[in-house]
């Protein structure tokens, strides 16, 4: 009872539109209070430093699948830094995941990414401060290889070197499958096959579509009648039959003018509707609709049709699908940046021919690398170049040529 009152004072049944909880400790039975409290408008969860663990996270399920939640925040609960592949189901829609100073590790993240690799809700994902490491990016890297949906990564401050740029980098250009990716490859393309042929009809060994028992003595008694009805008492019957079936003028009048007068019923319910839906309430539904963001059905890699065969290999495009990753204050040198740099030009010759943009934002603060360097500027330049909101500078206008001109 003094749970749901508390959960009844912090949650508004008719407004709520997030919900953050810090510093105070959460436990199953609040957590089911919490899913008869909480309201349909729920679209943000925070609990900061809660003390969750595996029963708190599974209490959490339920909540998540009855309101759609975007976004969810579960930063500081280091007792539950395993058990997060819980989340990964297709019952929850969270797109945005933040999971920061939790202090995962590589073996931790293993399951996480197992769930990762064919999740199609998540867009954003924070592990910031975290003890990933170079192990836990080859890990991540390995999920993102048939991972189309995530869009922002933000790995800042979890002490990865070159070698877990490399990985990232890999992942950013073409793809060589492996063993059981072309295993899986195969049984794909052998499903798809499957569900083709049997939507089509069957077809009889000289190719020719099966016609239905009875199909042919039905034409044949169409084409007897047909030859009975051009003479004789069947050939009257057949003439009556027409003038029965040709509706008189008046008739056509009456109809039209019923259709006509429908059409103006029609046409006054829609106005009034649409009346209504100018209203305050209409206009926030158009808001909400318009806030809304499309979904996209992301094609799996491994049935990519633009594939290549290099040495007796199966090379696909790499993950274009990102486009903002995040690696500020980890211990990436020059020869990390120049991994980056060989992976976004490549991604600028390739993905401008197929209409793809590919990575977009990168950022590289606090490492340690020579900022003057000459793959350093030559990337920051191609980033820049690649942002969305960069406009190319105006040409400026000799002003020698403009005094003369006066």
């Amino acid at each position: 009872a003094q749970n749901k009152a508390k959960c009844k004072a912090v949650v508004s049944t008719q407004s709520t539109g997030g919900l953050f909880i810090k510093g105070w400790r959460v436990e199953v039975p609040l957590l089911t209070c919490f899913t008869f409290c909480v309201p349909a408008t729920l679209s943000t969860l925070s609990l900061w430093r809660c003390g969750l663990n595996r029963e708190t996270l599974e209490a959490l399920l339920p909540l998540l699948t009855k309101v759609p939640v975007k976004t969810l925040a579960l930063d500081d609960n280091p007792d539950c830094a395993g058990h997060f592949h819980i989340l990964l189901t297709e019952e929850c829609a969270i797109s945005n995941l933040s999971l920061r100073g939790n202090g995962m590790t590589c073996e931790h993240l293993a399951l996480f990414c197992a769930g990762l690799t064919h999740n199609k809700s998540i867009i954003k994902l924070s592990l910031h401060n975290n003890n990933i490491g170079d192990d836990g990016v080859i890990t991540l890297a390995k999920s993102l290889r048939l991972n189309r949906t995530l869009l922002t990564l933000n790995l800042s401050h979890n002490h990865i070197t070159d070698k877990g740029t490399k990985a990232i980098a890999e992942v950013l250009t073409a793809l060589t499958l492996s063993h059981e990716e072309i295993v899986a490859r195969r049984k794909l393309i052998s499903e798809s096959k499957v569900s083709t042929s049997a939507d089509e009809p069957p077809t009889t060994p000289g190719g020719r579509a099966k016609e239905r028992p009875g199909s042919n003595s039905r034409s044949g008694s169409h084409t007897a009648l047909d030859k009975k009805g051009k003479g004789g008492a069947s050939g009257k019957a057949g003439k009556k039959q027409d003038k029965i079936d040709k509706p008189s003028a008046k008739d056509g009048r009456k109809s039209e003018n019923k259709g006509t007068k429908d059409d103006k019923r029609k046409g006054t319910t829609d106005s009034k509707s649409k009346s209504k839906s100018k209203g305050p309430a209409g206009k926030k539904y158009q808001e909400e609709k318009e806030q809304e963001p499309e979904t996209v059905e992301f094609q799996n890699p491994l049935i990519e049709a633009n594939l290549s065969e290099t040495d007796g290999k199966i090379v696909v495009p790499g993950n274009y699908a990102l486009t903002c990753v995040n690696l500020n204050s980890n211990k990436i040198s020059n020869s990390g940046v120049t991994n980056l740099y060989k992976a976004l030009h490549y991604q600028d010759n390739v993905t401008m021919r197929r209409g793809v943009k590919g990575l977009l934002r990168l950022t590289l603060k606090n490492n340690q690398l020579d900022i003057s360097s000459k793959h350093y500027a030559d990337l920051m330049e191609m980033m820049t170049r690649r942002d969305p909101f960069y406009e190319q500078p105006l040409l400026e206008e000799d002003n020698s040529n403009a005094t003369t001109a006066t």
